[in-house]
């Protein structure tokens, strides 16, 4: 059902105060013209006779007895009070609809302030009314509430980037020192490989999520654009992703027109390698991932689909957010750090594109990308 708005709300109610009003007014006021009636019609007693010829005398003269007046004056008069009840209800509701218009305009321009704040421009204060009322008041309020939200979210994002630069070091130091541990041990036992081979892997996904983390945590502008040829960079993902898609024996099909969009090449072939290798990842053995490409008049649209085991109506946007996962235990399993789908939706905001997942009948799901024309 959908809700009425305030000025609507504040009309309603106060023609319905107006309407009761108007109706109290109008019924006490005929009460009072029908004692006035009745009290006319209370003559003396006449004889029959008397009667006959003071009708007659009145009916010469064109004219009528007092109590015949005063009731035609009465219907007259309740007739005019009902059209002047409807009138009035009826201007005094237009009236106070055109009022609230005008009292409520700078609460409806400050909700469209608040509408156009997000996490690219939430920063920007919205302008204070110089009228010194409540909407000013909260205005500045609201401007303080932005203050805080953006010292808070600078903090966090500092501290992220400070962390995850900090634990760079010491990771690759360690990367090194094992790499040069496995080259130069020559007798190695099944045991030593095989602590070697996990140490190695966990080091990997360790340097992973950290430059995913400290990519995430910046928000710089993209760099010099051009023009990105989109089929040649998914044919070079699918290549590089051929390895781990023979392992499951999953074929990357590749169809769709050759078209180009704007943007970094670096960045968007970041956002297909990981999508795919999510489709990869989480397609069951021997099936199929497809990749298509669409150009239409408003936009070109990117779409990849598996048939893995979809995901669930009510996690489609929480994917998105950071660390969000929907089995932590199968993702642990599996491996990756729950940034993936977060990156990809930054950078392709920043390529003013945007993403979505729906499901792909009868299993698994499609990822959509649309980049503006």
């Amino acid at each position: 059902m959908k809700k009425l708005s305030l000025r609507i709300r504040f009309t309603l109610t106060a023609s319905i105060f107006l309407l009761i009003s108007c109706t109290v007014l109008t019924f006490l006021s005929n009460f009072s013209a029908n004692k006035m009636v009745a009290a006319i019609e209370i003559q003396p007693s006449f004889s029959a006779e008397k009667k006959r010829e003071l009708t007659e005398v009145m009916q010469a003269q064109n004219t009528l007895p007092a109590f015949d007046a005063a009731q035609t004056s009465y219907e007259i008069f309740r007739n005019e009070s009902i059209v002047a009840t409807c009138m009035i209800v009826l201007i005094g509701g237009i009236a106070t609809y055109l009022a609230a218009g005008y009292v409520l305009k700078p609460i409806k321009s400050l909700a469209q302030e608040v509408k156009k704040r997000n996490i690219n421009n939430f920063a920007q204060m919205i302008p204070v009314p110089v009228s010194a009322d409540e909407v000013q008041d909260l205005t500045v309020s609201f401007n303080q509430l932005l203050e805080e939200l953006q010292r808070s979210f600078t903090m966090q994002r500092q501290f992220s980037a400070d962390v995850a630069h900090e634990l760079r070091t010491p990771l690759a130091v360690m990367q090194t020192k094992l790499d040069v541990f496995s080259l130069s041990a020559e007798n190695k036992d099944e045991e030593t490989k095989k602590a070697v081979a996990a140490l190695q892997d966990q080091l990997g996904r360790l340097t992973k999520l950290i430059e995913d983390l400290l990519w995430f945590s910046r928000d710089l502008p993209l760099e010099t654009v051009e023009s990105v040829p989109l089929l040649p960079l998914l044919e070079d993902v699918a290549d590089e992703l051929s390895e781990l898609a023979a392992q499951k024996r999953i074929s990357i099909q590749i169809t769709g027109v050759d078209c180009c969009v704007t943007g970094q090449d670096r960045l968007l072939e970041r956002v297909f390698y990981n999508l795919i290798e999510n489709a990869i990842k989480y397609s069951a053995s021997d099936t199929s991932i497809k990749v298509e490409i669409e150009q239409f008049s408003q936009k070109t649209q990117v779409t990849v689909a598996d048939q893995g085991e979809g995901i669930p109506k009510e996690y489609r946007e929480l994917i998105f957010e950071p660390f969000f996962r929907i089995d932590k235990s199968r993702s642990r399993a599996i491996g990756g750090s729950g940034l993936g789908l977060a990156v990809c939706r930054k950078i392709l905001e920043r390529h003013h594109a945007a993403i979505c997942v729906m499901p792909n009948h009868p299993c698994g799901c499609i990822f959509k990308i649309d980049f503006p024309a």
